[in-house]
């Protein structure tokens, strides 16, 4: 139900996001013309335009001169810096946040414990160094990025786009200056743990590996 506080363009938004799904609309299929939906959805044409907008900059739709307005394929990268953005302005807590990071990064790893490949392997190995020695600003933030890759490629071999779009917004979790040294020597040992653990196919480690890597966030 649509509470007082919506606005006129959000209800036509999710009236245009009802009528794709209803109809079955799929990649470039056209959608109604602006006169069209104000007769659909009974707003005036300034409501229709603006909620094109809303999603044209969302990059779910685009507009042509001929064309009219077409579904089109969504940018993931977008769309995970804006959601990014809204949950870093966000009052979600920080355990929240996490857990949601600890969902994500367990469930990669049911995707790519069988996919997983020697040259993948030897490639993570190589980049799974984020040990740092000293709390120079260059060695801290090394260590933010080798950790990033890290956890982004891992992302990347289960080949699935949106969980790589997420991939970018666990960085807002990774801390460039909480962790210690002893700390950040100890997680570089736990990457090649995990790989020793996906290597061998041993899930339930691999799970576990990552369960202890990630608890050290939430102080545990």
């Amino acid at each position: 139900m649509k509470t007082k506080n919506t606005s006129k363009t959000e209800q036509v938004v999710d009236e245009i996001l009802s009528y794709i799904i209803d109809h079955k609309l799929t990649l470039h299929d056209k959608l109604p013309s602006e006169e069209e939906m104000t007769e659909l959805f009974g707003v005036s044409r300034v409501c229709v335009r603006e909620a094109l907008r809303g999603l044209k900059f969302l990059g779910l739709v685009e507009t042509g001169t001929r064309r009219g307005t077409r579904l089109r394929q969504v940018n993931f990268a977008l769309l995970s810096r804006i959601l990014g953005f809204q949950i870093a302005v966000s009052d979600l807590s920080y355990y929240q946040l996490l857990e949601a990071r600890l969902s994500i990064e367990l469930s990669v790893l049911d995707i790519i414990i069988n996919k997983i490949t020697p040259e993948q392997l030897k490639e993570l190995r190589e980049i799974a160094d984020c040990a740092r020695y000293e709390d120079t600003p260059e060695a801290i933030e090394r260590n933010y990025q080798r950790d990033c890759e890290f956890h982004r490629a891992l992302l990347a071999i289960s080949g699935n786009e949106l969980l790589c779009s997420f991939s970018r917004l666990l960085e807002i979790f990774f801390a460039r200056r909480e962790a210690t040294c002893v700390m950040s020597q100890a997680a570089a040992a736990e990457h090649q743990g995990l790989l020793d653990a996906l290597e061998n196919h041993n899930l339930e480690l691999a799970r576990g590996i990552m369960r202890n890597h990630l608890a050290k966030y939430k102080g545990e």
